[in-house]
Parts: C-alpha cells; structure tokens; sequence
C-alpha cells in the first residue's frame, strides 16, 4: 500500500512538472557580426529606409509594430552614444529590421496513474501531452553605409502565447533591449560610440 507522503511527493512532481511546462522562458538571444569591422568608428545611425521592416511570416503585423521597434531602437542606440540622423547617406550604418514566425510540436511527459475498471489500485506509467507552440522573431540589421555590407545582426524569439500576444508592445520593448545589449560586440571592452 503507497503511503500518503509518497501520494503527496507524487502529486507535487506532477504539479510541478506542469508549472515548469508552461512557464514562459525569457527571449533567446543570439548575434552574429563581421569580425573585421571596427565598430569604434561608428557614431551615427539612420533607417534603411522610410519603412525598414521587412515581415518574413504569411500573417498580417499590428500596425505599430514598425514604429514600436524604430521607436525603441532610437532610444536604446541614444542611450548607448550613438546619435540619429535624417537620411541614410548621413549615417555610419543603417538599420532594418525582420519579423517572422515558426511553428513546432511540443511533447511534454510527465507521470501519471493508470485505473483499470473496477480497480482502485493500478500502476504509473508516463502521460504526454503534445501541443502546436509559435515562436516569434524580431531580427535587427546594422549594415555600413558605404559598402552596404552587413555588419551586426542580433535576433531574439520567443514563444508566441496569448499572454505574449495581449502585450505585444511590452515584448517588443523587451526584446529590443535584449537584442541591442549586446552590441557592439565585446561591448565589455568596448566604450560606447562617443
């Protein structure tokens, strides 16, 4: 006969085990950039374009998606030293941006209790649940204005959920900062442009 306190272990793992599933992770960063460039020289920025951003998914964007991420790009380079400008042909390096989406299956186990008919006792095995998760990008561009080569990428996703979605201008601020924390590379090292 099982105990109460190993029901009441059994019951908290399970419990725990289901918090842990849905429990949204943070954004998942990552960078990339030409190592031979020497971001020292970089102080002023500009968009690429009247409109930088480019929708890499089939579903239609919130109209002020385009602003929020140019709104809190500005603020965050402001921040860092780096100074805005009017046009392109007056800036360092220019920014675009891409947005894009990617569906998965998610499998989680975790164990369970299986009932015969008629019978109160029985044995555990593994449940598993699987489910459909969208995950959302947003990819930030530097490219240098006279050669028009990519210089610094940083991308971060995230899980699409309902939650996500009904805030998406916190989660765009979020990932944002997230991104352009980590520029310039070895920002460690590095002072920001002055």
């Amino acid at each position: 006969m099982t105990s109460c306190p190993s029901r009441f272990v059994i019951v908290v793992s399970v419990l725990l085990l289901s918090a842990c599933a849905l429990r949204e992770a943070p954004p998942e960063v990552v960078t990339d950039y030409d190592p031979g460039t020497d971001f020292n020289g970089y102080q002023t920025f500009a968009w690429m374009s009247a409109h930088p951003l480019l929708n890499a998914t089939s579903q239609p964007v919130t109209p002020n998606l385009e602003k929020n991420l140019m709104d809190e790009t500005a603020a965050q380079l402001s921040a860092q030293g780096y100074r805005k400008v009017a046009t392109p042909a007056e800036a360092d390096f220019v920014v675009s941006f891409v947005i894009g989406t990617r569906s998965s299956l998610q499998v989680n186990a975790y164990p369970g209790r299986y009932r015969p008919p008629g019978n109160v006792g029985g044995s555990y095995h593994e449940s598993s649940e699987v489910r459909e998760v969208t995950t959302g990008a947003i990819s930030i561009e530097f490219f240098n204005q006279q050669t028009a080569q990519r210089i610094w990428t940083g991308w971060a996703t995230t899980g699409l959920t309902m939650d996500v979605r009904a805030n998406a201008e916190e989660t765009t601020r979020e990932m944002v900062q997230l991104i352009l924390e980590q520029f310039p590379p070895g920002s460690d090292d590095q002072p920001a442009a002055g």
